[in-house]
């Protein structure tokens, strides 16, 4: 028995190994060549496409270093010098002090780390050659299906957008990607409205159910389910909106975050290859979209605050609570004004939840975010809220 528990120890210790010797990466360490108290290294061995690599030279002598970028600098791709029609841009007198680093701007040429493959720099300065390596790896499976269906396309809706506009204005593509997302979207919000408002006016109904059941929990669920058949209601389409807007948001992120990153030439379709991401206006009135700051931040978010306060006002039905007739006999265990079933709270108190600490916590939320989340939460409450009072005078008819 002791043996079998030393051999089962050991099968599970080498397939342990095994598992982090295939699925974890392992580390590998930067190629660095020093000569005369110079040092010539990219920050990480490993990057992943379009990721443009960091290259630093420090120089730790008490002279100074001399070079030019295009004369004295080549890259190379395995053994083959990739060093034609090289951007003037990039091109540029260095001077590096002593006791001092210098990185190298790979913007003008990031075009050139577009491709998996094992990459190496060579500098000639000081009649050394310093040289150093790195590998561009292909995504993984799942970031770039995630890239090609989802990434991409909206960057490039965002940059065809801010090509079009007045100052390439970051801040008007989007409100106009917000309001094509609602607008994709507006048949299936529009039945979720219509049955979160249903929901609100059945209310009384289901009291009555769980009142006249509330000692048979299966029956007063067979009853409600008769009840929402018969309304033509769905008790959980109303969560439909947050599971539409997350996925939505999270993509917008991901875009907007970093959608000045000159890495995002890589994603641009050949229509617009020739758009310079450097020209994206980041500012839009008094907002520095790509940034939180605390004087625009509180005046932003005191607007989503109102602005979700009456979209989530208008959504909500109150209903009013009826007293108990003195001549009626209450046992103990009852709950005289709304004997509410245990597994279903109070709407009432849900509703009053919703209406005070909803949009304070959106609002606060918002001020913790770049300004552009903010703006994005306001436009796309705005909308709802006026969808809202279509679908509120529909439902009155």
């Amino acid at each position: 028995m002791k043996n079998e528990k030393i051999l089962n120890f050991m099968i599970a210790f080498l397939l342990t190994m095994i598992v982090f010797n295939l699925f974890l990466p392992s580390t590998k360490k930067t190629d660095v060549v020093t000569t005369s108290g110079i040092t010539l290294k990219v920050l990480e061995k490993d990057y992943t496409v379009p990721n443009i690599p960091v290259l630093e030279l420090d120089n730790t002598t008490a002279n100074e270093v001399s070079f030019n970028t295009c004369k004295d600098f080549s890259i190379f791709k395995d053994s083959a010098k990739i060093w034609e029609n090289i951007p003037k841009d990039f091109c540029v007198d260095v001077n590096v002090k002593p006791n001092a680093k210098y990185s190298f701007n790979f913007n003008p040429i990031s075009k050139l780390f577009s491709v998996a493959w094992d990459y190496s720099f060579k500098l000639n300065t000081w009649n050394n050659e310093y040289t150093t390596s790195f590998t561009e790896s292909e995504k993984w499976f799942f970031n770039n299906l995630f890239s090609n269906l989802f990434y991409a396309p909206v960057y490039n809706l965002f940059v065809f957008l801010i090509s079009n506009l007045p100052g390439h204005n970051l801040g008007f593509a989007i409100i106009i990607v917000t309001l094509i997302i609602r607008l994709i979207i507006l048949v299936p919000q529009h039945h979720i409205l219509v049955n979160s408002k249903k929901m609100q006016t059945i209310q009384p109904k289901i009291k009555e159910i769980q009142k006249k059941y509330k000692w048979d929990q299966a029956k007063i669920w067979m009853e409600l389910l008769e009840l929402y058949k018969k309304e033509k209601v769905n008790p959980v389409g109303s969560c439909l909106p947050l599971l539409l807007q997350f996925p939505l948001l999270i993509v917008l992120y991901w875009v907007i975050s970093g959608i000045a990153s000159i890495s995002n030439y890589y994603y641009l379709y050949s229509p617009l290859a020739g758009f310079d991401i450097t020209k994206i206006n980041s500012n839009f009135f008094w907002l520095n979209l790509m940034s939180q700051e605390w004087k625009s931040g509180i005046i932003l978010a005191i607007i989503i605050w109102f602005a979700q306060f009456l979209q989530i006002k208008s959504s909500l039905t109150f209903h009013k609570k009826t007293k108990t007739k003195q001549w009626e006999i209450i046992t103990k265990d009852e709950m005289v004004d709304e004997p509410v079933s245990e597994f279903m709270p109070d709407p009432n108190v849900m509703n009053h939840f919703m209406l005070r600490w909803m949009p304070a916590m959106l609002a606060v939320t918002s001020y913790f975010m770049p300004s552009w989340v903010g703006i994005y939460w306001l436009i796309w409450t705005l909308f709802t809220l006026a969808q809202q009072i279509v679908v509120n005078k529909m439902t009155k008819k």
